[in-house]
């Protein structure tokens, strides 16, 4: 290779150069040139999506072409792309190597055994506007032999082929402008063709013929036209009009609408589906095509264009082309599109006059359809006769009417008419939206109260568990009818055609929904009022919860016993039933779980009822029996234990294993009066005895039993006033820390100072303040208290001495509970970790998951909390880990025998030891011996309360208990003083009466 055959190779690439006409021929023009100025191989690469090069163009010295096959990459990070070709490609310049055979950029070649007669190479970049667009790849036998002289030649070889190039584009850019404005000029002339057949044509399908010729007889660049129309039940396309070039191919062509159909990815489909234009400048090369396209012998192209009614698809607009220049050309594209738009309009155009036809039949129809509504003699007859008139009237396919049955998950198909409501009557609709049958146009109108409209049903995927029944329907409407304001059913129209409800058609059939809505409502209005006099009738004499016989109806039952029993000489009984601690349910579970517990009572005592026995409810938790045929006070006691155990079996309320109670008075005819009312009252009168003396028991009446009642009545009268006139006061009894032998807190207890009886005995108070409502108001201020007491001797200096409060059922129920326990704190500001509320065990077992959260929400307060008389309720240990409790509380009744009693005493070992596995404190109340208290400080209880330790004692004295330190476990035992029991108050309120 000398400078001489390089410079002649030059010239001979310039000279190529002048007379090449194609690219493709200019890179093997100057590789043959290469070759003759003395390079050995000579190859042109182009860089294809890959990654790699393409070798377009080649020539050898000996007439080979080694570097056929050769893969090269243009990564760097492969090796195949660190060679000379991919580093000058990468870079913009020559990559040069003179020592082919040792370089190690070229391993991966010489392991496929090229090269072995490479010396020297070199790769030249073929750079346009900064970047490049190919390299070529120089090879020559001799070692060392690429100068940098003939590197430089061999760069100004290239520089010169990229020159041409640039001039090859130029040249390719002004002829496609050439073909783009001829085929552009034979397009306006297309575009003006078609509106004029648009605005001479009388129907679609005259305007779908004269559109098609105009497009095809334009000449030039369109060959041929064809329009395709969705049709019903039918995924394909239908051919409405085909004019010009190939119309026997074209009238072949398949194309759907389908994505999964080999018909439904060409053109067509996809333009249908997307709504936008979609061209191929090959249709043999369109793999996404009809395989029938490849039928055609010479390549061509074609546009499908989508026509739009309404924003909605109806069909495809085809452009064939004549020829093709297989380039881009944004004018061309938008004439196209302005002839689909101007047939698209022209559909519309015919679809108006269409829709206003059918608006003034489906005027015709609302008229029918009020005259119908004005002669039906019932609800059935009525929607029958709507459903005739909207189908005769607007040409419906069905016409369905359905209404909302509570007690069925389905509506419940009233009336369908039309050649397909057959169908209707036999599928199921539901207005629930998480069931299949509750997805379509019916329940979503029912839910929404709004038209639920389908223009396009077969495609939507609302109708899918339905499109076998309704397959000869393109469109639905779905209308909600409503009574009251509120969803009572709905009105399916099914359409034959597609995009049939418009926005003015809708309106109307709004109108008539609307009709249909107001005539239901009158047949409601009917037969409410029919009811209405029927349930006036019925609640005059019953219960309206439980059916029983109301207190009138009673009244009258109980005064025919009396008369029937004083004619025929015999006695009865009648049993007064009070169900005890119902309000306990209704503050904890609510007033719905409070009714079904008197429903469920009511059942039970019916099912008890025998031949002439009487059962009535007077009201809340009242009932009343009457047998009639029981005329011994032995067999209304059997009777009156044979309930008590009814009642008490267990009921689920709310998730929860309840076990109800009763106390039940007896009153027996004719001893205990001579008319229903006296006997009503003795009944009532003895019913209260049972529950003083405890509750879930039956007791008679006796002569001193009304007397008792009348104390009750005026103690508590007596205790509403006491809070105002400041009887309340609070003791507090002194709890002991077993370890140490100091007091470690206090007991608050509420004590009642009467003007007239002195001090009453809260264990005949309190209950009267339960029953009364009283002990919520009596607990807010004991509170309020204590939490006073508490800051008065932190001021004083007495610190870190706890105080526990106890909590009433009802106050622990009470929804103002936390409220209150906030005032108080706020009020008082003291540290609330001196502050413990005892709840009993009972109450928080009651319901188990609202007392979690009352307590956790008084805890996160930073308030202690402690379980009073621990072992008397559920003895639930394994529930008790799920509160956030500090304390148990053993009850007194576990401590009275010990440590005498075996029993008492496995009991008091077990809770101490379960309480300190769950990290409890443990408190011994009660304990008056010094052999208790020895058994308690050995089985490691950790504090005491109780006589042996001290009474309880007022506020001002507690300051100088705690400050002596002294040892109480020395000192003998106190004894308290008395307090008034409920029988001496009651025999003291009698003498003052």
């Amino acid at each position: 290779m000398t400078r001489e055959k390089m410079l002649a190779a030059l010239g001979a690439t310039n000279e190529a150069i002048l007379r090449t006409k194609s690219r493709d021929e200019l890179f093997q023009r100057v590789c043959d040139a290469a070759v003759s100025g003395g390079i050995g191989v000579a190859s042109a690469f182009l860089p294809e999506a890959d990654g790699f090069l393409r070798l377009v163009a080649s020539a050898g010295r000996d007439g080979t072409e080694p570097t056929q096959g050769l893969k090269i990459s243009v990564d760097p990070d492969s090796e195949r792309g660190r060679g000379l070709a991919g580093v000058a490609y990468r870079t913009c310049r020559p990559a040069v190597s003179n020592d082919f055979q040792n370089d190690p950029r070229f391993e991966p070649w010489r392991r496929e055994g090229r090269g072995k007669n490479v010396g020297a190479g070199a790769g030249i970049p073929i750079v346009q506007d900064g970047k490049s667009v190919g390299v070529f790849l120089f090879f020559v036998p001799e070692a060392g032999s690429l100068t940098p002289e003939m590197v430089d030649l061999l760069q100004r070889m290239v520089e010169n082929v990229s020159f041409s190039l640039g001039v090859f584009e130029q040249e390719g850019v002004r002829a496609r402008m050439e073909r783009a404005n001829r085929r552009i000029t034979t397009m306006f002339a297309a575009l003006s063709a078609t509106n004029t057949a648009i605005l001479r044509a009388t129907s679609e399908e005259e305007m779908f013929r004269l559109v098609c010729e105009a497009v095809a007889q334009s000449g030039g660049w369109l060959g041929a036209a064809a329009i395709f129309l969705m049709q019903p039940d039918s995924d394909e396309l239908k051919l409405a009009a085909v004019c010009g070039q190939g119309e026997e191919l074209i009238r072949e062509l398949k194309i759907s609408t389908d994505p999964a159909s080999p018909f439904g990815t060409g053109l067509g489909g996809s333009a249908f589906r997307e709504k936008a234009l979609k061209i191929s400048y090959d249709l043999q090369a369109e793999r996404r095509n009809d395989p029938r396209v490849d039928q055609v012998r010479r390549p061509f192209g074609a546009a499908a264009v989508p026509l739009l009614v309404h924003g909605n698809a109806v069909g495809v607009f085809f452009f064939f082309f004549a020829r093709t220049s297989g380039a881009h050309e944004p004018a061309l594209l938008k004439l196209m599109q302005d002839i689909a738009e101007n047939t698209s309009f022209g559909l519309a155009a015919f679809a108006r006059a269409e829709e206003s036809a059918r608006v003034s039949r489906m005027y015709a129809a609302l008229s029918a359809t009020n005259e119908a509504i004005m002669r039906s003699e019932s609800r059935e007859e009525m929607c029958r006769l709507v459903c005739e008139a909207a189908v005769n009237g607007a040409k419906f396919t069905s016409t369905t009417i359905g209404l909302h049955d509570p007690s069925s998950d389905f509506f419940r198909i009233i009336a369908s008419s039309g050649p397909y409501g057959h169908r209707l009557r036999e599928i199921r609709l539901s207005p629930r939206p998480d069931i299949p049958e509750g997805q379509g146009l019916s329940g979503q109108a029912f839910r929404t109260l709004e038209p639920a409209i389908a223009n396009d049903y077969r495609n939507d995927p609302r109708s899918i568990p339905w499109r076998d029944s309704t397959s000869g329907s393109q469109s639905g409407a779905g209308l909600p009818l409503l009574v009251a304001g509120r969803p009572a059913g709905f009105v399916l129209f099914m359409s034959k055609e597609k995009n049939t409800f418009t926005p003015e058609f809708v309106d109307l059939l709004c109108r008539l929904a609307e009709n249909v809505s107001f005539a239901l409502e009158n047949f409601d209005r009917r037969e409410e009022a029919r009811r209405a006099n029927e349930q006036v009738t019925y609640l005059a004499k019953y219960d309206a919860l439980t059916g029983l016989p109301n207190r009138v109806v009673f009244k009258e039952m109980l005064d025919g016993a009396v008369a029937r029993a004083q004619q025929d000489g015999n006695s009865f009984s009648v049993l007064f039933i009070d169900l005890d601690r119902f309000k306990l349910i209704n503050d904890s579970l609510g007033h719905a779980a409070g009714d079904e517990l008197l429903q469920e009572i009511a059942g039970r005592l019916q099912q008890r009822l025998g031949a002439g026995e009487l059962l009535a409810r007077l009201g809340g938790d009242e009932f009343v029996l009457v047998l009639t045929q029981i005329g011994t006070r032995e067999a209304a006691a059997r009777i009156a234990a044979e309930l008590l155990a009814l009642i008490s079996e267990p009921i689920a309320l709310r998730g929860h294993e309840w076990r109800a109670s009763a106390s039940i008075g007896i009153a027996m005819y004719p001893h205990d009066g001579f008319d229903g009312s006296s006997l009503t009252r003795s009944a009532d009168v003895a019913m209260y005895l049972a529950k003083d003396d405890g509750k879930n028991d039956f007791r008679f009446h006796t002569p001193g039993a009304h007397k008792r009642s009348v104390d009750r009545l005026r103690l508590e009268t007596d205790l509403r006033r006491a809070m105002d006139d400041k009887e309340l006061w609070l003791q507090y009894q002194p709890k002991v820390d077993v370890a140490t032998g100091r007091i470690s807190g206090v007991e608050a207890l509420l004590r009642w100072t009467h003007p007239v009886l002195g001090l009453i005995e809260p264990a005949t108070f309190i209950p009267v303040a339960e029953e009364a409502g009283l002990i919520v108001p009596i607990g807010k201020w004991v509170l309020r208290t204590a939490c006073a007491q508490i800051a008065e001797w932190q001021r004083e200096g007495l610190v870190g001495l706890s105080v526990a409060v106890n909590l009433s059922p009802r106050q622990f129920t009470h929804d103002q509970l936390l409220h209150d326990i906030d005032e108080v704190l706020n009020e008082t500001r003291i540290d609330p970790d001196s502050l413990q509320l005892e709840v009993t065990e009972s109450t928080v077992m009651q319901n188990v998951e609202r007392a979690a959260r009352v307590l956790e929400a008084i805890k996160s307060r930073g308030v202690r909390l402690a379980i009073d008389d621990f072992g008397t309720g559920y003895s639930s240990l394994s529930l008790m880990k799920h509160f956030p409790i500090d304390t148990i509380k053993i009850d007194r009744s576990f401590i009275k025998e010990l440590p005498f009693r075996a029993q008492d005493k496995a009991i008091a070992n077990a809770i101490i030891a379960l309480g300190k596995a769950l990290g409890l404190t443990i408190v011994a109340e009660g304990v008056e011996t010094r052999e208790q208290e020895h058994f308690l400080r050995n089985s490691k209880c950790d504090e005491i309360q109780g006589f042996l330790y001290s009474r309880a004692v007022d506020a001002a004295e507690v300051p100088g208990l705690v400050v002596a330190n002294h040892d109480f476990a020395s000192d003998a035992p106190l004894v308290p003083e008395p307090v008034q029991s409920f029988g001496a108050v009651s025999r003291r309120l009698h003498r003052q009466a």
